[in-house]
């Protein structure tokens, strides 16, 4: 609860202002019992009908006063609730974006999206209560039970008695319905995770004709928790009518004890007898006032399990390190990689890696360097580990033994936003994201030209299919960029990161989906764009694709078994001749070299 109570500080004249309006409306609504007795003693008595009717102004006018000060406070308190929420979710997206990958998987896609979305939602429903009612529950009862002890403190010990019993009862409900609230949200996990795997996957799960099965895997899940709110709305359904018969129980026990000692009285006294009659009906109203002050406290004090719970797993994410290792001040070393010599080289330096859960290396000891002007390939067989390889450069992961040093700097010493900027990441699955052609291509730089986004879609080779759409650069992306061949999204993306005009080139076998053709004319412009400036990093499966590579590194089993260009590891690398093996018959490897420097004749026509 500190986090919220953080955040309404932030608003914390609103919160005054709701304060303030709600002690007025109580007092303002607490006097009315005092003056509605004032009419029945006047009509009891039979006092001139001037003072009824002063006495019934005065009321019309506290009444005015209430409805006026209840919008204030319900305005102003659906305003922090709101703003609450806003912020939760802010703060909760800002941390997941900071998150390197470790973490990232840690939660799981469908979790975070519950947590910022149905957790922040359920604790903003909490806030919208919370914060009328818990100035509103005690101001009614510490303003109602001192009127009624100073007008009859008798009838104070029927309410004495009630109260304890409902205390009592609240406590119970909540020890037992904690646990059950948190499990709610953790189902409602397991549901998401059911959803979205299942709109994710819908090609898959038609083409295998698993309908059925994915019906039935929601099917258990969706039961499992409406069983659980049912079991908690079950538990909960007891405190309502509960209070209820206590508060029916208090009226009534307030006229039976107000009436027995009303028989002890002379019935000659009528001013007296009509002073307790009035006292009695007001100390009733005033019960009712206390009652549903409880009653109110009780529909917050139900709603404090579930939010509980989900501030919980909020926390839990808002308490996780980000991920991001920095063993000194950041801006030195940021302003040292803006102004170096050097432009665009990588080391690794005896560079070792391990997963958090894992207790075997993913790569061992692995050491290069690249040079601006130069490609540095990368290759080996399926889980040997490319692209752990190279999600250590823009540290998504960070190393846990040896030293990654861009522009001879620790790139753990350098902060990731500054570090990233001097890279340009395609990654192995290509991602547009919603909205057009032109607003992904200025997702890496926001001051790109029209000019710069035309040169690097020419390069990308997709200027061409981009040129035939009616609205061309500003033509519509769907979400994930589905109205797109998977081709056509690569070369989207090869663009996107062209657009950036890094230092550091990082492709993540970002040309799988593409023809020969398309493939050898691509990396041909794509050489002459960047010429000496940047150093470019390719992770492939194809060794057509990297036959020209400056440096090829070949890793086996998390290691570097060769390191050299096509000719040398030819001679020298007995895996990277395997892997020509399995893709090329000897024959064809002569003949694939001079399909490929035609290609790039050609393309460079």
């Amino acid at each position: 609860m500190l986090r919220v109570i953080k955040i309404l500080g932030e608003k914390w004249y609103f919160v005054l202002l709701v304060a303030v309006s709600i002690i007025a409306q109580c007092y303002c609504q607490l006097e009315l019992p005092t003056y509605m007795g004032n009419i029945q003693k006047a009509i009891t008595m039979q006092e001139d009908m001037s003072v009824i009717w002063s006495t019934g102004g005065i009321m019309i006018g506290f009444a005015f006063a209430v409805f006026v000060l209840a919008i204030i406070q319900n305005f102003y308190g659906a305003y922090l609730a709101a703003y609450v929420g806003k912020r939760l979710r802010e703060q909760v997206f800002e941390k997941v974006n900071s998150f390197n990958l470790t973490n990232y998987n840690k939660f799981g896609t469908s979790t975070l999206i519950t947590r910022t979305t149905n957790d922040v939602e359920q604790v903003r429903n909490f806030v919208v209560m919370a914060v009328r009612v818990l100035f509103m529950s005690p101001t009614y009862m510490i303003i109602a039970i001192f009127k009624t002890v100073t007008m009859d403190a008798t009838l104070v010990s029927v309410i004495a008695i009630c109260i304890p019993l409902i205390l009592v009862v609240m406590i119970v409900l909540l020890c037992l319905a904690s646990p059950l609230f948190k499990k709610v949200q953790k189902q409602t996990d397991d549901l998401t995770v059911v959803v979205r795997e299942n709109l994710t996957g819908i090609r898959v799960i038609r083409a295998y004709c698993q309908q059925d099965k994915e019906n039935e895997k929601f099917d258990y899940a969706n039961t499992q928790i409406t069983k659980t709110i049912l079991k908690v709305n079950r538990m909960m359904t007891i405190a309502n009518p509960f209070i209820n018969v206590i508060f029916n129980l208090c009226y009534i026990g307030i006229f039976a004890l107000g009436f027995y000692l009303l028989e002890g009285e002379s019935s000659t006294d009528l001013s007296r007898i009509s002073t307790q009659i009035t006292n009695i009906s007001v100390v009733a109203q005033y019960s009712s006032q206390i009652m549903m002050s409880f009653l109110m406290f009780t529909m917050v004090f139900i709603m404090v399990p579930q939010a509980v719970a989900s501030l919980g797993r909020i926390n839990a994410i808002m308490n996780l390190e980000s991920g991001e290792t920095i063993r000194e001040s950041s801006k030195e070393f940021d302003e040292e990689l803006k102004n170096s010599s050097l432009k665009g080289v990588i080391e690794f330096k005896d560079v070792s890696f391990a997963y958090p859960d894992s207790n075997l290396p993913c790569i061992e000891h692995i050491s290069f360097k690249t040079t601006p002007g130069k490609t540095t390939a990368i290759i080996g067989s399926t889980g040997s580990g490319k692209s752990t390889l190279i999600n250590l450069i823009p540290r998504f992961y960070d190393a846990t033994e040896g030293q990654i040093l861009i522009d001879g700097i620790d790139v753990k010493d350098v902060s990731q936003k500054e570090l990233r900027k001097h890279i340009g990441f395609v990654p192995q699955q290509a991602l547009l994201f919603k909205g057009t052609i032109k607003s992904n291509m200025l997702f890496g730089n926001d001051d790109a030209t029209d000019e710069d986004i035309n040169e690097a879609l020419n390069i990308a080779q997709a200027y061409r299919f981009i040129s035939k759409l009616p609205d061309g650069v500003d033509s519509y992306v769907s979400q994930g960029g589905k109205n797109f061949s998977g081709g056509q999204k690569q070369r989207l993306c090869i663009a996107r990161a062209l657009v950036k005009k890094p230092e550091i080139y990082v492709f993540d076998d970002s040309f799988s989906a593409l023809d020969f053709k398309t493939d050898s004319q691509l990396r041909n412009a794509l050489n002459k764009s960047i010429g000496e400036e940047s150093s470019v990093i390719v992770v492939a499966q194809r060794v057509c694709s990297i036959l020209n590579a400056d440096n090829i590194i070949v890793l086996n089993e998390g290691k570097c078994v060769g390191q050299g260009t096509h000719a040398e590891l030819l001679k020298s690398c007995e895996v990277y001749q395997d892997i020509v093996r399995s893709q090329l018959d000897p024959e064809e490897v002569d003949k694939t070299i001079k399909m490929f420097q035609s290609a790039a004749l050609e393309g460079g026509k």
